[in-house]
């Protein structure tokens, strides 16, 4: 039996998506759905924060939830560059929260965003293929470094970067470019994100190359972060309203919890920056087996104690609630 235990005191939950929620491109499985709807039912709000698109997180976790439930849930997809909430007949709501795509993008910026990322594709030799689960690809691509999976999701792009952030000596001596050793690993990524630096300045784009995930490359807007989106929603009474909670429920730092599966500050993990944006005693649930060594200081990072780990550690501590 896992030493942590349910936290009865949460009123918000914050959670990253992708391997917490749900295996990368596949759906939510649906005992961890029915455990969702039963915090929900139990008034327990929802703030999911991913480097995912809206769609995505739609089609794969929330329209699994009846619709009566939703208006408890919040989205800050695209690493937080919108936030999205919904109705109480479930529907997306017509506008979002807030974008600061569209507050810093030009139409004509926009347009250069995308000619930059096929810049790095042309450069780098990239064969793309569209998301799909990574078994899948797998299956399909075998271990080819250049084979990735691709996805514009408006204020942001997304590489996937499967087979090419942890490279063998062999597959390097096969690429045209120089592949630096970046923490005990030859990571493609690492030569994208210096060229796409250079791209995005040269053409006065105020766009971050940045690593995401365990193997992915995001280019997304500057100045954004998991941060920006926990900060904007505990600050804004409105939004807070709109899910049925207010500052005064959240005063106590036990009354939320995040919940991420990359919280290291070595290896690109984004889900530390929740963490940046609340109380340093917030409890954070990491679901992957990361070092705590490479957690940031002074945070109440805690990993999972649990058999499984991932998706299936979380849904296991959802289950614990019960005993």
């Amino acid at each position: 039996m896992a030493d942590i235990k349910w936290n009865p005191g949460v009123r918000l939950i914050l959670s990253d998506v992708d391997e917490t929620i749900a295996d990368l491109y596949l759906p939510a499985d649906e005992n961890t759905v029915k455990e969702l709807v039963l915090l929900l039912q139990d008034g327990i709000s929802l703030f999911f924060i991913t480097g995912q698109g809206l769609r995505s997180v739609r089609e794969r976790i929330i329209n699994k939830i009846p619709s009566n439930l939703r208006w408890r849930i919040l989205v800050g997809h695209c690493s937080g560059a919108e936030v999205w909430g919904f109705d109480k007949e479930g529907k997306q709501e017509k506008k979002p929260f807030y974008s600061i795509y569209e507050e810093k993008l030009s139409s004509k910026q926009k347009l250069k965003f995308r000619e930059v990322a096929n810049q790095l594709i042309k450069e780098f030799e990239l064969k793309v293929c569209p998301t799909m689960p990574i078994q899948k690809f797998i299956t399909q691509v075998g271990n080819d470094p250049l084979s990735i999976l691709y996805e514009d999701r408006g204020p942001q792009i997304t590489f996937e970067m499967v087979n090419a952030y942890d490279l063998t000596d062999d597959q390097v001596k096969k690429l045209k470019h120089d592949i630096p050793i970046t923490h005990g690993h030859l990571d493609l990524r690492i030569p994208m994100v210096e060229m796409a630096e250079k791209l995005l300045t040269k053409e006065n784009l105020p766009i971050t190359p940045r690593l995401g995930g365990e193997f992915a490359l995001d280019l997304a807007v500057e100045g954004v972060s998991k941060t920006t989106a926990v900060k904007t929603v505990l600050e804004e009474s409105e939004i807070l309203n709109s899910i049925g909670l207010n500052k005064n429920d959240l005063k106590n730092y036990e009354n939320v919890e995040i919940w991420g599966d990359k919280f290291s500050s070595i290896r690109g993990g984004t889900d530390r920056h929740m963490c940046e944006a609340v109380d340093k005693r917030v409890r954070a649930i990491d679901f992957r087996e990361e070092n705590p060594e490479e957690f940031p200081k002074g945070y109440n990072i805690v990993v999972w104690d649990g058999e499984k780990h991932l998706q299936e550690g979380l849904l296991e501590y959802l289950q614990s609630r019960y005993e």
